[in-house]
């Protein structure tokens, strides 16, 4: 009965990097993902559970994937609404919560899973595979983000400059860097006094680290704010629009005004700004989708990024 659980993993992972490369190819090219993807691979992920769970009367390999998408399909929606991610990105994430509710069989038997059991901070944990899988998209999706910065900054230098000091002046912005600060003076001062020996298994470098953290990460959101603004804000025709597209300012059509939504713009109101015939001022995502592609990959070779990472500098 094993052998099945086996099977419907490898079926789950073979068809999830199928449709990660197709709907990255599409994000990639039309900067959207078909929701047929999402939805098929949903479906599809959903059978091979229940069917597995049957055949081998194993109620929680298919328990776990329920769990996994009620967390997910909150997380997904909250990631939606605060515009972390695009729709096609949300309800992808959504499907692949299903695919990885629990941690392919096969792993163990390659040896690939030291994670599981990993000493980390004096502490022997099991972390879920999925966790592993949604640190990475936010580690791997930081560092994208960075490098686009970087290299859009350096293209667009004198919008960049603008949108840098116009954004630095925010008052939303010092408040929040204000905040960070704060933190970051809390651990420094825990660093210096000693007062992680309450925790054992925490130590200087451990709190230095978060300090540096909260130190420079208001001028890196600031830095990356300023070139998404400057590289990712264009005017275009509205023969170019697809739908999910984000406005930046409301636009008056008659006797009706198409407010900027976190929903985008849909067919009925593009329609409408075609026959305006004006340009509009557009806001574009990243192509994210590719990253999950990337996290998947490395969650199953490496591990959790974010350990690795921290395991550098402790």
């Amino acid at each position: 009965m094993t052998n099945i659980i086996f099977i419907a993993d490898i079926l789950l992972i073979s068809i999830a990097f199928i449709w990660l490369v197709a709907a990255s190819i599409t994000d990639l090219k039309k900067r959207e993902v078909p929701n047929w993807l999402s939805f098929s691979l949903i479906a599809i992920a959903f059978i091979i559970r229940i069917l597995a769970s049957a055949i081998t009367k194993q109620s929680f390999y298919m328990l776990s994937a329920l769990i996994a998408f009620a967390i997910f399909f909150a997380l997904s929606n909250l990631f939606y609404y605060t515009r972390i991610f695009g729709g096609g990105d949300a309800k992808l994430l959504m499907a692949l919560s299903i695919v990885f509710a629990t941690a392919p069989s096969f792993m163990t038997n390659i040896n690939l899973m030291q994670i599981t059991q990993e000493s980390f901070l004096g502490l022997n944990f099991s972390e879920p595979f999925l966790l592993i899988f949604l640190i990475n998209i936010f580690v791997l999706g930081s560092l994208y983000g960075l490098v686009f910065s970087v290299f859009s900054s350096i293209k667009n230098r004198k919008s960049f400059v603008g949108e840098f000091k116009k954004t630095h002046q925010k008052r939303k912005i010092k408040i929040f860097s204000l905040f960070c600060w704060l933190i970051a003076l809390c651990f420094l001062v825990l660093s210096f006094f000693g007062l992680f020996n309450l925790f054992g298994f925490i130590d200087f470098n451990w709190f230095f680290f978060v300090f540096i953290i909260f130190l420079v990460f208001p001028y890196v959101y600031i830095f990356v704010k300023a070139a998404e603004n400057s590289a990712m804000i264009r005017k275009i025709h509205p023969d170019q629009l697809t739908e999910g597209d984000w406005i930046l300012k409301p636009i008056r059509i008659k006797n009706r005004i198409i407010k900027p939504t976190v929903h985008g713009l849909n067919k009925k109101e593009i329609m409408m700004l075609k026959k305006l015939k004006k340009p509009v001022i557009v806001k574009y995502g990243l192509p994210f989708v590719p990253i999950f592609l990337a996290s998947l990959i490395l969650s199953l070779f490496v591990g959790d990024l974010l350990i690795l990472l921290i395991q550098l500098f402790i």
